[in-house]
């Protein structure tokens, strides 16, 4: 596949990538098992990328061995295609990902880089858990949707509907998606951005059958007539049509009379922005400092003649490559053997290869220009949500934080299965842990017991098995959930030390959602994911001195080790309102900074009542009538809570929650007690209070 895809990329790709106008960055997502990677091959085919026989297969972008074997996405892949719209070609990079809450990571890190995002919907579920949470994420990163119906064939196969039953129930999800959206957007925005043939944001078919209408398809049927009602009775038609080739069993007749590729990717390239017009207001939530410089600037325009910024969203490990890190270049133009700086570590790598990603394959080219998806290898230490710029480059400043929906949860003890590797497998599992955002590695100090967290049961085995690939052998024990501390409300002001040592007041705060620090303080440490902020209010502590890495010591201390249980401790930004600084001899400077600050902390925090969390989990689990019971029973013994049960489409949707540590195994329980019956979908709960079940 590697010479085929160096082919298409020399041949077709490369001539539109210095053109922003004409290219399209798109990132599927939907919940799980909803079609994604079913549809992407027959996007993929489209391009001759693959044959269409073996198409919606074939699973092309699903490469991995532990995709292949548990027929779920796991990881976001990309691919870059051609298509051909009002005779133009355009590129169209396009980026596959899971639906599994437990990677939700993935489909975060997919939609920075995106513009546009394909929301497939199964049209007999509807809109799911996972839907709205990704569908949230995008519209949070003002990233347009377009929404493909699918599985249309489900509602004339299985649920024997006529055409009009057809087109009533596929009304039905556009509805309930617009008012999803509706949920998420302003009234302005809303306006622009619902979903509708008319606006070419609409798509129903199944990914299946190769079969799909678009607006281009109704028109084609109203003839030059086209007014509203024309076209409404031009869908209705083609929903008979197909009815009716189903009924005579020749539904393989729809993919040639209405191919698939073509009313996807044509609706994708028209309601996508290209990166210019993207960007131009994107740029806007995503950096959010200093909007009137060059460097920014040189961002909103999608500058070619800017300094060259790339946004890291995925590193891997590669044994001949080293580091292979891909992202999406913002400005400027990625050159190979450029020089490059980490606005994080503030090292300077030269890049040894650039390209773009073909699937699990990589086509070195020897430049990316601004707009497009790259990757690039020669940065040592890289992480993901890095921003590089030019070595040289002024006034830059790294783009915001990405921000997960989930946090690690769940964490297993680990060891080695052969204990003579015991003191050579912590490194390389503390490399690869780095590689993803929701999974930690911590080793005990004391005991050298290692503990590895994940968002999930199955994202802690897959990573288990990840590694047993790399030959890295552990076996895991028990689940444990991961407990949190968080103060109720904020502490009061506290004092710590005295005249012989540093003298600190303090007070801490309960850090409220999407917290942006005030410009006229210093940020002396920032830990995102988990709400931690260490503000620097009294203007006393150099940022790049001793004392101030001793304070950044202090706080990690503090975080690490909650006042109530000694667990880790989210939501907490602590305020240095006045600090002196007194040493009385170097071996004991360290001490006689860390050991104040930490005592006022404590004692703020504990004026704020700090509390003892555990994780929970908001379920949605779809049953038929006769086992309903049967779920409803099954959650309640497991301490979980029934919010509602509602009839839709002859099943039934129950929302509830449970806590985490009562969910270990219910996947499996479901699905044996109602024979298969039961879907579901989970996100998560967030954080309260152990026993909270009990009021």
């Amino acid at each position: 596949m590697s010479r085929l895809y160096k082919k298409f990329v020399n041949e077709r790709v490369v001539g539109l990538i210095g053109e922003p106008s004409r290219i399209r960055n798109c990132t599927i997502i939907a919940h799980i098992d909803h079609g994604k990677t079913t549809l992407s091959d027959s996007l993929i085919a489209a391009s001759g990328l693959m044959s269409e026989e073996i198409a919606a297969s074939a699973r092309l972008m699903d490469y991995d061995m532990i995709e292949q074997e548990r027929g779920i996405t796991i990881k976001a892949s990309s691919i870059t295609l051609v298509h051909t719209v009002d005779g133009e070609d355009v590129v169209i990079h396009l980026i596959d990902t899971p639906g599994h809450i437990d990677f939700s990571s993935h489909v975060t890190r997919g939609l920075r880089l995106s513009d546009g995002a394909l929301v497939v919907v199964d049209v007999i579920e509807g809109i799911m858990v996972q839907t709205e949470t990704v569908t949230r994420q995008a519209m949070s990163e003002l990233v347009r949707p377009t929404l493909f119906v699918n599985k249309v064939d489900r509602l004339i196969t299985e649920r024997r509907l006529d055409h009009e039953k057809v087109a009533t129930e596929i009304q039905r999800v556009v509805r309930e998606f617009n008012a999803m959206l509706g949920k998420y957007l302003d009234d302005a925005l809303l306006e622009k951005w619902e979903v509708s043939f008319s606006r070419s944001s609409l798509v129903i078919g199944s990914a299946l059958d190769k079969w799909a209408v678009s607006i281009d398809t109704l028109k084609a049927r109203a003839g030059r007539d086209a007014k509203p009602s024309n076209l409404a009775e031009a869908f209705v038609e083609i929903i008979r049509d197909i009815v009716q080739s189903y009924a005579e069993g020749n539904e393989k007749t729809l993919q040639e009379k209405y191919p698939i590729a073509d009313a996807v990717l044509t609706s994708l390239v028209r309601t996508t922005p290209s990166p210019v017009q993207a960007q131009a207001y994107r740029v806007t939530r995503l950096w959010r400092e200093n909007q009137d410089t060059p460097f920014v600037n040189a961002l909103k325009r999608c500058d070619r003649a800017g300094p060259c910024v790339v946004v890291i969203s995925d590193v891997r490990p590669d044994r001949h490559a080293g580091t292979i890190a891909s992202g999406r270049v913002f400005a400027g133009v990625l050159k190979r053997a450029r020089p490059l700086r980490n606005l994080r570590t503030e090292e300077i790598d030269k890049t040894l290869q650039v390209g773009i990603m073909m699937s699990r394959s990589r086509v070195a080219l020897p430049e990316v220009p601004c707009g497009n998806l790259a990757f690039l290898t020669g940065l040592r230490g890289v992480m993901i949500g890095d921003t590089v710029v030019d070595a040289d480059a002024t006034h830059a400043v790294p783009m915001v934080a990405l921000q997960y929906p989930t946090e690690p949860v769940v964490t297993y003890t680990i060891e080695p299965v052969r204990l003579s590797e015991l003191s050579t497998i912590q490194e390389p599992i503390a490399e690869f842990a780095a590689t993803d955002p929701s999974l930690e590695f911590t080793v005990n100090p004391e005991t050298g017991e290692m503990l590895l967290s994940g968002a999930g049961e199955l994202h802690v085995e897959i990573a288990v098995e990840k590694l047993a690939r790399q030959g890295v052998n552990v076996t895991l024990g028990k689940p444990m959930v991961v407990l949190k501390e968080q103060m109720a409300h904020d502490g009061e002001s506290c004092t710590g030390g005295s005249d012989c040592t540093s003298r600190f007041v303090v007070r801490t705060l309960l850090t409220p959602d999407d917290y942006q620090p005030e410009e006229n303080v210093t940020v002396l440490a920032a830990d995102r994911r988990s709400g931690n902020y260490l503000i620097d209010r009294s203007g006393t502590i150099d940022p790049l001195s001793d004392v101030a890495d001793w304070v950044r010591e202090a706080f990690v201390t503090l975080t690490r080790n909650g006042p109530v249980a000694g667990e880790r401790v989210r939501r907490l930004t602590l305020v240095i309102e006045d600090a002196t600084i007194r040493v009385e001899a170097p071996e004991t400077s360290w001490r006689d900074v860390t050991q104040p600050l930490l005592e006022a902390a404590r004692a703020s925090m504990m004026t704020g009542d700090p509390l003892l969390l555990e994780p929970w989990t908001r379920l949605e689990i779809t049953a038929p009538e006769e086992y309903v019971g049967v779920v409803t029973s099954i959650l309640a013994r497991r301490k979980g809570r029934v919010l509602s049960v509602e009839s839709e489409r002859g099943l039934y949707k129950i929302d509830a929650e449970i806590p985490v540590r009562e969910s270990f195994g219910l996947a499996g329980e479901l699905r044996t007690a109602t024979s298969g019956w039961a879907t579901w979908g989970a996100k998560s709960g967030g954080f309260r209070p152990v026993n909270a079940h009990q009021g």
